[in-house]
């Protein structure tokens, strides 16, 4: 396969992908509910717990973080999810769905399949779709093996605020150097100025 022909075949993909998601989008979000907000209450409707770490949602979303704490914010002033920490890790923040939320997914899900039927089988055959699956599942799974060192690594580095100044490891108090203190010149004339060396003095503390 040439270049051009690589290049052509791929956006025919991902044109026909994006046109199709957009017509069985169109569907929900004329009820007023935006096509983010769906995505994310039905990855959360299909896990057992209704509930994901936020770091997985935007991912899943290919969402930054901060876009998705932005998406999080209003889903929640709308009273579909809460957010709460880890148990085991505090650093880890969990979105759930609310009562209402678990209500609206549910809704939104019978209507997004019901949309899938029409703009989508009704074009292809199950088979096909199932082929097609199996072709997307090998890209996605070959894609996350690679991202998944370089976002372990980033996660490692971004636990520190990078606008937080460096720490700096304690210099040992033996290694400190002798700081010399003037004393105030003598009151008779000609007496020749001295320096005192002091050393650091180290307080005990009992208990």
């Amino acid at each position: 396969m040439s270049d051009e022909e690589l290049l052509a075949s791929w956006e025919l993909v991902t044109r026909a992908v994006a046109r199709t998601q957009e017509r069985v989008l169109s569907r929900i979000e004329d009820a007023g509910l935006p096509s983010p907000w769906v995505a994310a209450l039905h990855l959360l409707l299909r896990n057992t717990e209704h509930r994901l770490p936020m770091s997985r949602l935007a991912r899943d979303l290919s969402m930054t973080s901060g876009g998705f704490t932005k998406l999080a914010d209003r889903m929640g002033q709308e009273g579909l999810i809460d957010r709460r920490s880890s148990s085991g890790d505090r650093r880890v923040v969990y979105a759930m769905l609310t009562e209402a939320g678990l209500r609206l997914a549910r809704r939104t899900e019978r209507q997004y399949k019901a949309a899938l039927r029409d703009h989508v089988l009704d074009v292809l055959t199950a088979a096909k779709l199932a082929e097609l699956a199996e072709i997307a599942h090998s890209l996605d799974q070959s894609h996350l093996a690679e991202a998944e060192p370089a976002r372990a690594q980033k996660a490692g580095t971004a636990e520190r605020d990078p606008t937080l100044p460096e720490r700096r490891a304690p210099v040992p108090r033996a290694a400190l150097a002798p700081v010399s203190r003037r004393e105030p010149k003598a009151s008779s004339a000609g007496a020749v100025p001295h320096t005192t060396a002091v050393r650091p003095t180290t307080t005990k503390f009992s208990g």
